[in-house]
């Protein structure tokens, strides 16, 4: 059986079951789409995004678009035993990845910040790398300066929890 996670909070069953209740009427591997039928009406499905990371796709039925993560056993597994992914997550700093120079500095103290945002660019081996956050959150505490060096797994930025 098969779950999924419709729009981040209607789960259901994909069982073979439910599946065999709709009539495949065309499909288009080109267009990445399908027809189906189920009584009188129809479904016209179309994948418009498939992310390989978490398993979820961006589907387009009958004009209205929705996003659909498939689950894994194990993640209901994890879900049962009580183990919060999210919490294992909790990152409250970012270290170099490598020694090298800092070379500007992209946000101050007190900054709201997303994950994946420019922070820092460190210059190591005569190439600009951009350390992005690894987290959303505000910025607590920079702990370097432009031009300063710094050594690998240094503490760069402090996040708060």
């Amino acid at each position: 059986m098969i779950k999924g996670v419709l729009n981040g909070e209607f789960q259901s069953d994909l069982s073979k079951y439910k599946l065999n209740e709709f009539e495949v009427l065309e499909i288009n591997y080109e267009k990445k789409e399908i027809i189906l039928q189920k009584g009188s009406r129809k479904f016209q499905c179309k994948i418009l995004k498939k992310n390989n990371k978490d398993q979820s796709f961006v589907i387009k039925i009958n004009g209205n678009i929705s996003t659909i993560r498939i689950v894994k056993s194990v993640e209901k597994t994890i879900e049962k035993l009580g183990i919060n992914k999210k919490s294992q997550q909790n990152i409250n700093i970012l270290k170099a990845p490598m020694p090298g120079l800092i070379l500007k500095l992209m946000v101050k103290v007190g900054d709201q910040i997303k994950k994946g945002e420019a922070l820092i660019i460190l210059e190591a081996m005569k190439m600009e790398n951009i350390l992005s956050s690894p987290v959303d959150g505000i910025i607590k505490e920079i702990k370097v300066k432009p031009q300063q060096t710094v050594e690998k797994n240094n503490v760069l930025i402090n996040f708060e929890s």
